[in-house]
């Protein structure tokens, strides 16, 4: 067995964004740049014997458009792809030109994501964000003429001050220049980040739940008008242009991930890579000692595989549950699933399971619910 997609974590940023929980660290030094990608490639030979020919390379961040052009080379000729692989890395408007977008192209990336968050700049000053509105259009323009037929872009609900015009003005210029995929995230004030530590000071305030969803079922409501198919809970695009590394990840398959504090499931197994430049340095020599297992034991399996397909709109696949741990979910999960798929909220269809979208809304409470 092996895998067939990968996530490379580069932690890099010009600065760290105040709401960010994400392992980066604010250093823009080509040659500490090097040197990562370095034991990068040394830790990309650790597992050569589970990574076959890949159908994603994902490459995220940080901010991974600070890397120069001739890394991002030597990461991807350290891999071997399918013709229609989909290689994916995220860009930070205000620090890919055209010139480096062009570099990538050239060099193999077919997708790239682009770090969006708000088309106004106002929202992007709140949230600390390195980029003004105007980056955005010249980033995106540049990556059409650089030649990217497949790009992404992220939009962020509940940014504080935003109104019910911001966010309808945010999903209308989003589908105006016409990006193949959308991703809408609403805001999360995660601990020890200095977003929260400015909410509990009363210097920001957070939107109370019921209009944050009102934020994001006025975004659904344009993106869909507008074709773009919502495939998973925060994620829509055009016809055939699906994330693959992300649809993987929701499928319940395999993946690796390589880079400081990146996650990999393989097997039965999930592991975490060390948070920390110099404790993954350590742990790439030694191969793989420090790293941290995780969620391996059945029941966590279970629940997680009901959490991620139940996320997607096609829903989960019973099928796949039963010839992956060899018992029927319906029989797992009883009580739980029939409550719900007897009052509707829940739909059976075959051997899928999937939300009625109309009550999408109350998907954490409902999958809390069934999963406890």
């Amino acid at each position: 067995m092996k895998t067939e997609h990968v996530y490379i974590h580069f932690p890099f940023c010009v600065s760290k964004c105040p709401y960010c929980d994400f392992f980066s660290i604010p250093f823009n030094d080509p040659g500490i740049h090097k040197k990562y990608i370095g034991y990068l490639l040394k830790e990309v030979a650790n597992y050569n014997e589970i990574t076959g020919h890949l159908k994603s390379l994902y490459i995220g961040g940080g901010t991974p458009s600070l890397m120069h052009p001739d890394l991002l080379e030597k990461i991807l000729s350290s891999f071997s792809f399918y013709p229609e692989c989909e290689v994916t890395i995220e860009v930070n408007p205000a620090t890919a030109d055209f010139n480096k977008l062009r570099s990538f192209k050239d060099l193999g990336a077919n997708r790239i994501s682009i770090g969006t968050q708000s088309f106004i700049s106002s929202d992007l000053k709140t949230l600390g964000r390195s980029h003004d509105a105007n980056d955005i259009y010249e980033c995106y323009e540049n990556a059409r003429k650089a030649g990217f037929e497949n790009i992404s872009i992220d939009l962020i609900i509940g940014i504080p001050g935003q109104t019910p015009a911001s966010v309808q003005f945010n999903a209308t210029e989003a589908v105006n220049i016409a990006p193949e995929h959308i991703s809408t995230y609403i805001l999360t004030f995660y601990d020890h980040t200095p977003f929260y530590k400015k909410l509990e000071r009363a210097e920001i305030f957070k939107h109370d739940d019921d209009t944050e969803m009102d934020f994001f079922d006025l975004t659904s409501e344009i993106l869909e008008k507008y074709c773009y198919k919502k495939y998973e809970i925060s994620n829509y695009s055009k016809p055939g242009k699906e994330s693959i590394h992300n649809s993987n990840t929701w499928n319940f398959g395999s993946y690796l991930g390589l880079g400081a504090a990146a996650h990999s499931f393989f097997g039965k197994t999930r592991w975490e890579n060390p948070r920390s430049i110099e404790n993954w340095y350590y742990s790439v020599v030694n191969c793989r000692k420090a790293y941290k297992e995780t969620q391996s034991d059945t029941v966590s399996l279970k629940n997680e595989f009901i959490m991620l397909g139940l996320r997607r709109t096609d829903g989960l696949n019973t099928g796949y549950y039963r010839a992956f741990f060899g018992s029927d979910i319906m029989e797992d999960y009883k009580v739980s699933l029939n409550k719900y798929l007897n009052n509707k909220i829940l739909v059976k269809n075959g051997e899928c399971i999937r939300f009625d979208q109309k009550k999408i809304g109350i998907f954490n409470s409902v999958v809390s619910d069934i999963i406890l």
